[in-house]
């Protein structure tokens, strides 16, 4: 009987861990604030002007917003931070080699927009 306990409080505890990953993380102060930031810093992308700090700016704001999520229990919002991460990326990769073509940035510029709203409809729309 008491090994019939404690296999089921060890799948009890398994299931409680797990069941984490399924419940969507609440609203958050401090992430809605940030990805507002990413968001009107995407915004303000001047592409006839130097690319280099304003790149750099949007990175480092991901980079505080995804850090933000990972260390505070929001498994789900920090899944969502690779798409928008890797595209800043690769726009900060391109303008550390030299002059980008203002067509190239007003695309990155409007899929940079697109990914930030998504991930603010995310985490905006928690209660």
């Amino acid at each position: 009987m008491r090994k019939l306990v404690l296999i089921c409080a060890f799948f009890a505890l398994c299931g409680c861990a797990s069941i984490m990953e399924i419940i969507p993380s609440g609203w958050d102060a401090n992430q809605a604030k940030s990805i507002t930031d990413i968001q009107i810093t995407a915004r303000n992308l001047d592409c006839q002007a130097d690319l280099k700090p304003q790149v750099i700016k949007l990175a480092q704001d991901i980079e505080w917003f995804n850090l933000y999520a990972k260390t505070k229990p929001t498994r789900d919002i920090a899944k969502l931070t690779g798409t928008i991460t890797t595209t800043v990326t690769e726009l900060q990769d391109r303008v550390a080699k030299g002059a980008v073509s203002a067509l190239y940035c007003d695309l990155k510029k409007k899929i940079i927009q697109q990914q930030a709203d998504i991930l603010a409809k995310s985490v905006q729309g928690r209660f």
